[in-house]
């Protein structure tokens, strides 16, 4: 995305006139006084990842590809904001106001099938319905639970900027598609089946030529536009289209099954690229990667370029649900299994953002590692990698910086390396 769409956001955030103070959900926004903090760094918003002159460097084949999608993606920024100033015209109002802020929305346990018979269900999903940009994505933070969007409402939550309008960060689209896909399944309704293929459509829009997914369509630019392994989101998307492709959506249409396979055999092959190495030895995966090189590279200030375990571990997950896993399928998720295996830590516990000696503790893994060195990193606010805990202040609550997700999927390996010897070259 080049500087002039960046730019630009910031006119129609002007234009929309944004009513900052609008917020009627019942939880409290945290980024209106995250924002206020003396060690808080913005995002590194100068970043151009897909910036013409690096589009303009590809092959002429990628470089048409991908200079079709970015223009798609413009069409479909300027169709979302020209709706946005529609409606307020037609409402007769002269700014937006935000969404009801939650920190979360997702399918969990709680969610079993009696309950999606109950009155409560049905109404959360009108509520998503509701909520669903004209794009067909859904954005994060919003509060599904409290009302219907109403005229002139943004889809966003998250600040009063006309912004992130839809992502598959956080499990959003991804967890709304499965939850009206649920619900449809006990009260049919034209709207959630309508609703539902507009979601896959829009995880199909999103897909990069290579395979790879942002984490924000259309573009935002900045980190936003790096593939995005963060907190799963490339994974989500796979796998409800591997669902899609598998007949799992009843909703979905026959091309958009047979896209949907196509996409999952497309996002497995820009994982397999995207897989690090060194000296020769593949390792793991990073939080972000370059989507031209498919680097690793950061994100947020104290998201620092590294290899990540927790979203190694659900690639891997991922990898070793292939029915039919090819060759070099195989090698990635045994070299992913070694770095795993061998990035583990011993004799610590982490519960609550505190992280304590624990002799007898399960084994452990940072969330971030160093790359070459594999030494477990973090960093506050100010971006500073640090390599010891104790050395956190703003940053030592409210990010995972240590976890257990790893020791599943090793125990998952090891029955799965039984059906998959490993390659006999690597032996």
């Amino acid at each position: 995305m080049s500087h002039a769409l960046v730019l630009r956001s910031a006119a129609i955030v002007t234009a929309l006139g944004v009513a900052a103070g609008a917020v009627c959900g019942a939880q409290t926004n945290p980024m209106d006084s995250i924002r206020r903090l003396a060690s808080y760094r913005p995002a590194f918003d100068t970043v151009t990842l897909l910036a013409p002159d690096r589009i303009a460097r590809l092959e002429p084949d990628h470089r048409t590809e991908w200079d079709a999608y970015l223009a798609r993606s413009r069409a479909r920024y300027a169709a979302d904001t020209a709706a946005m100033h529609a409606e307020l015209r037609a409402s007769g109002i002269t700014a937006m106001t935000r969404a009801p802020y939650a920190h979360a929305f997702a399918v969990d346990d709680s969610m079993t099938d009696p309950w999606f018979a109950t009155p409560a269900a049905r109404r959360i999903a009108d509520i998503i319905v509701s909520f669903q940009a004209p794009n067909g994505g859904w954005s994060k933070h919003v509060d599904l639970t409290q009302h219907a969007r109403r005229p002139g409402e943004s889809y966003f939550a998250e600040s009063a900027d006309w912004e992130w309008i839809s992502t598959v960060d956080n499990d959003q689209t991804t967890s709304q598609i499965d939850f009206l896909a649920r619900e449809n399944a006990v009260h049919r309704d034209p709207r959630y089946e309508q609703s539902i293929r507009r979601g896959i459509d829009f995880l199909l829009a999103m897909q990069y030529p290579n395979g790879c997914f942002p984490q924000i369509y259309p573009l935002e630019g900045s980190y936003h536009d790096a593939a995005t392994f963060n907190d799963n989101a490339m994974v989500n998307a796979l796998v409800v289209l591997r669902g899609v492709g598998a007949g799992k959506y009843a909703e979905a249409t026959p091309s958009q099954r047979s896209r949907a396979a196509a996409a999952v055999d497309r996002g497995v092959d820009c994982l397999l690229a995207a897989q690090g190495s060194v000296n020769g030895t593949l390792t793991a995966w990073g939080q972000q990667h370059d989507p031209l090189t498919l680097a690793p590279t950061s994100a947020r200030s104290y998201e620092l370029t590294s290899l990540a375990s927790l979203e190694s571990a659900a690639i891997v997950d991922l990898l070793m649900a292939l029915p039919s896993p090819s060759a070099r399928t195989v090698r990635a998720v045994y070299a992913a299994a070694d770095w795993l295996a061998g990035a583990g830590l011993s004799g610590l516990t982490y519960q609550n953002y505190q992280l304590t000696h624990a002799p007898a503790a399960a084994p452990l893994w940072g969330r971030l590692y160093e790359l070459g060195t594999n030494r477990v990193i973090m960093a506050n606010r100010d971006g500073v990698k640090r390599y010891d805990w104790n050395e956190l202040t703003d940053r030592r609550a409210g990010y995972q910086w240590y976890t257990t997700a790893p020791a599943a999927t090793l125990a998952r390996f090891a029955r799965w390396s039984r059906a998959h010897p490993r390659p006999f070259a690597d032996r």
